[in-house]
């Protein structure tokens, strides 16, 4: 099977980006967790509590990847280094989702519920590159040269009266 390579050696913003609601990454992985939040099982497996928790799970892992994204967005600002480690733990959880729905798809042998979790799969695949491809946009943009200088010696003033 052959993937579509989504790294961009020449990143551009294709708009004014102004909030974390404006990132394609934050919509799109917020439409992810509300299609996660519309799954429901087949009438079938309803009524097996384990199957019920594994979804349960997948529900709640879902909604932490837009929360890191957008927090995300606010540390860059702050500390470049953290937004990065927050756009990290993002990929994990979105790794972390989608083990959860292939193991869902292995046990739940109904050929709509399997369409529909495929599907966000693949889309999760591609929200985790992107992300991964935002994190070096925002390492190659804001991680050199003088705004970064102007970063740390900011947070060392600032920690400085937070000592006092």
């Amino acid at each position: 099977m052959a993937y579509k390579k989504l790294e961009y050696k020449k990143f551009r913003v294709r708009s004014s980006i102004k909030s974390f609601r404006d990132l394609d990454v934050y919509k799109n992985t917020t439409l992810l967790s509300a299609e996660i939040f519309l799954l429901k099982l087949p009438e079938k497996y309803r009524k097996k509590k384990g199957l019920q928790d594994e979804l349960e799970k997948l529900k709640q892992i879902s909604k932490f990847v837009p929360k890191l994204i957008s927090e995300s967005y606010g540390d860059k600002f702050t500390s470049l280094e953290l937004a990065s480690d927050k756009l990290e733990k993002s990929a994990h959880i979105i790794d972390s989702a989608i083990t959860k729905a292939d193991f869902l798809n292995a046990i739940i042998d109904n050929e709509d519920f399997r369409g529909k979790v495929l599907e966000i799969i693949k889309k999760y695949q591609v929200s985790r590159r992107r992300i991964l491809n935002l994190k070096r946009a925002w390492n190659r943009v804001f991680g050199s040269g003088d705004i970064a200088k102007g970063w740390e010696k900011n947070r060392n003033i600032r920690n400085k009266y937070k000592k006092d």
